[in-house]
């Protein structure tokens, strides 16, 4: 029986992150993989997807280019060379992870894991028991996958989840998405700028409803502006597949009902975690609702087992899943490390005009009772926005307590702002003040500016406006 320091179910972002630095650390490191390494976010979610958004965003400048002296005629997609390049890019970083495992002497075991108990698991192929090992800790980092609703016809043809979509080889006249939160907006935008008509549900009364309410208010105004159809407080009631369409009833918050049909339809729900024959009801650890209940060190109820990534619950960010397996396996090799700042975890919707945030937002930090300042400033007075030509309707929102000047929340709507983010994040975790942005020096002309603009802006004294 071969024995593991640690034995890793899942090789995604989180698992294989913590696979690579457990090695690194000297643990004797064993990752249980049943498909590719590299997880939903490599094959199937964060890479694919942002291939085909960086596509369609050049084929939107291409038709622009007169606005840059750039004349470009007959612009027009080749939408077999969209996945062409998105799956060579996926290739390449599918090998690359395959490369640094092998290169920190990781032990690959492909298959599916199986908790035998905190001390072995079993590793089965095609549903046949392969071998049994034996570790000293275990970390559970299966990831999730689209949820689908009983009742829905989900024929993968018609009816889709974000995996079946990233597969489509014809660009649909017509496209209905049923969610409106960062995945729903994502495809919105890519699908629209290819020529599809398409149109929003979303159950809340605004899109990106766990975002800040300003940001997601208009980032709806921009995304109508460019022809997508938003219909909010609506509800899924009934979806059909008929001869030629999808056709599906949506309730609405007046109580009406309307019928929408339309060629596609994609079912952005959200995701729910991977736990299915993992063993883990005879294990008896402990769920909150759907998802393993961990601890700050991300320690299930079950001494010496480990949840990391959206098994373990919200938010669901591949970046979240990588730091906590370096958290994980800097606990288990006796290095020092520190828990993870919630309040620090960025976040990005990859749209144009992408949103960004980290913190809270205005309206969680005023439920959690702070006394808040506020300070905006719009890329529009941005002269680095202006060269670009990109992303002019967008602005930065900073939230600040009025008491001390800590850092509550950043927010951005804006061509690229992922970019900036970073930054932010860094800012909270380090605890600096907005007396400390606003008087830190960026470089002219960049977006950065922005942020030293939106923390003079709470003491109404901005520079630009």
């Amino acid at each position: 029986m071969k024995t593991y320091d640690l034995l890793i179910i899942g090789g995604g972002p989180g698992g294989y992150v913590a696979a690579i630095k457990g090695a690194q650390l000297g643990l004797n490191v064993g990752l249980v993989e049943r498909d590719k390494v590299g997880g939903a976010c490599l094959h199937k979610g964060c890479i694919p997807t942002k291939v085909l958004i960086q596509s369609a965003h050049l084929y939107e400048l291409c038709k622009r280019s007169k606005e840059y002296g750039v004349i470009i005629e007959d612009v027009s997609v080749n939408f077999s060379e969209f996945h062409r390049r998105k799956e060579t890019i996926v290739k390449r970083l599918h090998g690359g992870v395959e490369l640094l495992l092998k290169k920190n002497n990781v032990d690959v075991l492909r298959g599916t894991g199986r908790i035998v108990s905190p001390q072995k698991v079993l590793v089965k192929k095609n549903g046949k028991d392969q071998e049994e090992l034996s570790t000293k800790n275990i970390i559970i980092a299966t990831g999730s996958s689209p949820v689908v609703f009983d009742g829905i016809p989900f024929d993968k043809k018609n009816v889709l989840t974000s995996d079946e979509i990233l597969e489509l080889e014809e660009i649909p006249s017509s496209l209905l998405i049923i969610g409106g939160g960062s995945i729903g907006i994502e495809f919105a935008y890519v699908y629209n700028a290819l020529g599809s008509k398409v149109t929003v549900i979303e159950m809340m009364e605004e899109i990106l409803p766990t975002d800040d309410k300003d940001i997601g208010s208009a980032l709806r105004k921009t995304l109508t502006k460019k022809g997508i159809k938003f219909l909010t407080g609506t509800t899924l009631d009934r979806i059909e597949i008929k001869d030629n369409a999808v056709e599906t009833t949506v309730k609405k918050k007046d109580g009406g009902t309307e019928l929408l049909q339309n060629e596609k339809v994609l079912l952005a729900l959200g995701r729910r975690p991977e736990t299915k024959d993992l063993g883990l009801e005879e294990l008896n650890l402990e769920f909150n609702g759907k998802f393993i209940s961990v601890n700050e060190n991300m320690e299930t109820s079950r001494s010496g087992i480990f949840a990391i990534g959206d098994v373990s619950g919200p938010p669901l960010l591949a970046h979240l899943a990588s730091a906590q397996g370096l958290r994980v396996v800097n606990n288990i090799a006796g290095k020092e490390t520190s828990p993870i700042n919630k309040n620090s975890i960025p976040s990005v919707t990859y749209s144009n005009p992408q949103v960004a945030g980290v913190g809270m937002s205005q309206e969680e930090a005023e439920r959690e009772g702070y006394k808040v300042k506020i300070g905006k400033f719009p890329f529009m007075a941005s002269g680095k926005a202006q060269i670009m030509g990109e992303g002019e309707d967008g602005f930065i929102k900073v939230i600040t307590d009025s008491i001390t000047g800590e850092i509550l929340g950043v927010h951005l709507i804006g061509y690229e702002v992922g970019e900036l983010i970073g930054g932010m994040s860094l800012a909270i975790n380090m605890e600096a003040t907005s007396l400390e942005i606003s008087n830190t020096i960026f470089p002219h002309p960049t977006l950065s500016e922005v942020f030293a603009e939106a923390f003079h802006a709470i003491e109404g004294k901005a520079i630009h406006i």
